[in-house]
């Protein structure tokens, strides 16, 4: 079995035709199909299905190209290993960060490895703490930061901080108020993130253990739009703290902590069991260590600091 043939057949079950993956590849198509006969009779089983539309993997094939794409990814971290160890930190690094994490790190992680890793390309995965985890655990990405919820056996999780999820309001709604309980807030029309998602998860589990059933006013999936929509008085909201630092900062939404304080999230910076990260991502996890720690200390991020982060 030769590396070639592997990424061959990955090249080929992406472009879903032989001949398309011959004219990226610039390898002739009798020849790509003969590389391609040849890892069959290998492996002694039948990677692709062939008709006149183009090809498609079998379950064979489909467990093969899964396997391919992290052996390719593999090699081609060791040829990164090897020219850092010559001359520095260097290619592309790709980090997983959830929505609250982007907004508030998003920014200065980007102007830091700008600066001080100049050649490293820094690419920036945004999605939820779950879709991150399996993108970090299936090796696609080389570290994420995640919610303890988004933990796998897969991952190797480094806790930083722990913060609180705030009840968010309208500009003025809660004047005077300190602080709520999570009863109390059940009286109110709740905008919530929709499932599957960790945050609302928690809520509801929070919820079931008082005994309440929170007053569901609309669910929206796209976190930017909620907080507008408690900004223009359509509702209340449960959010982290740290995606609300600006609107709080600005008096476009109030927000307070929940009394019992058992609203809480553990964030960690966490990187795969299975695959080793190069030398850019120890630098690049070096920084957004730093940063996190960076944005307690200076108040931008309403969180307590773990004693594993120190």
């Amino acid at each position: 079995m030769q590396l070639r043939q592997l990424a061959y057949l990955v090249r080929i079950i992406e472009m879903g035709s032989v001949s398309r993956a011959s004219q990226v590849l610039h390898v002739a198509q009798p020849a790509l199909s003969q590389q391609i006969n040849q890892l069959e009779e290998e492996l002694g089983v039948q990677l692709l299905h062939r008709s006149v539309r183009g090809v498609t993997p079998t379950d064979a094939g489909l467990a093969v190209y899964r396997q391919a794409q992290l052996i390719l990814k593999q090699v081609e971290a060791t040829r990164l290993i090897a020219a850092e160890a010559d001359a520095g930190p260097a290619g592309t690094v790709s980090i997983g960060l959830p929505w609250t994490v982007a907004s508030l790190l998003g920014l200065p992680l980007l102007r830091e490895v700008r600066a001080t890793l100049k050649a490293v390309r820094l690419e920036i995965v945004e999605g939820p703490s779950s879709v991150l985890g399996l993108l970090l655990a299936e090796g696609k990405i080389e570290l994420a930061v995640l919610f303890d919820s988004a933990a796998t056996s897969g991952l190797i999780v480094r806790p930083v901080l722990s913060e609180p999820l705030l009840f968010v309001g309208p500009p003025g709604s809660l004047a005077g108020k300190s602080s709520m309980t999570l009863e109390e807030t059940a009286g109110f029309p709740l905008l919530l993130m929709s499932r599957p998602n960790g945050i609302r998860e928690m809520i509801e589990q929070r919820f079931a253990a008082v005994g309440c059933k929170p007053n569901i006013a609309a669910q929206i999936n796209a976190p930017a739009l909620l907080i507008d929509a408690v900004r223009a008085e359509l509702g209340y909201s449960i959010l982290p703290a740290c995606g609300l630092e600006e609107p709080i900062r600005r008096g476009e939404v109030d927000a307070i902590e929940l009394e019992d304080g058992s609203l809480r999230r553990t964030v960690s910076i966490c990187t795969s069991r299975l695959f080793t990260a190069s030398r850019a991502a120890e630098h690049v996890h070096a920084i957004v260590h730093r940063l996190m720690r960076t944005a307690v200390e200076e108040w931008r991020w309403s969180a307590s600091l773990l004693d594993s982060a120190s």
